[in-house]
């Protein structure tokens, strides 16, 4: 039977008593229930962000190009006053429908922790979905061509939580280090071996 000493008393202790019976001090040993289970280490915050809004460089484009066909249609068509006036309504449609989208990408937000990945959408009314990194089982990135091009991209995580199976991260600048950083700490928390492979 293991024993440690006692400090008031210099005696020798079993450390499954809870106070030494020599002098009555109590046991560290005793205090310390065997077998506790240690506390997980607290939630600290790796990444927090939004969507980017590069991703609507192209329906401005899109919109401007719009509007000067319009206008150039309106011109050499000699459409007039009603020509014009159908014209700016298009496109002041396209730019309300533009800002709505914009406000929709501001409202989305991501959190990576080191336990979780949470996700918080809504304008008037909120939505919160989060996914443990215990069942992370993968993760890709995708990217088009012209999200290459503007340094944003999608982070899909593919869980064994059978009410997420997939959960994606959308339009997301530096995708690649995001989605590492969601991996290695996924492989932490669920003390798998980590394999280090160019990405």
């Amino acid at each position: 039977m293991p024993v440690i000493t006692c400090p008031d008393c210099g005696r020798d202790v079993s450390t499954l008593a809870t106070a030494c019976p020599h002098c009555g001090r109590p046991s560290p040993a005793g205090t310390t229930p065997i077998g506790a289970v240690p506390q997980p280490p607290r939630e600290e915050t790796l990444w927090r962000g939004s969507p980017s809004a590069r991703v609507l460089i192209g329906r401005g484009a899109a919109i401007a190009l719009l509007a000067i066909a319009g206008a150039v249609a309106t011109q050499l068509l000699d459409g007039g006053a009603i020509g014009w006036g159908i014209t700016a309504l298009v496109v002041l449609a396209l730019l309300i429908a533009l800002a709505i989208r914009w406000v929709q990408l501001r409202s989305t937000q991501y959190t990576i922790s080191n336990q979780r990945v949470i996700i918080e959408r809504g304008i008037l009314s909120k939505s919160v979905e989060e996914i443990d990194l215990r069942y992370v089982e993968d993760t890709r990135f995708f990217q088009t061509f012209l999200e290459r091009m503007l340094g944003i991209g999608n982070v899909m995580l593919v869980s064994a939580d059978k009410t997420t199976p997939t959960f994606v991260l959308f339009h997301i600048t530096n995708p690649r280090d995001i989605r590492e950083l969601i991996r290695s700490h996924a492989y932490q928390v669920s003390q798998r071996q980590i394999f280090t492979r160019s990405t």
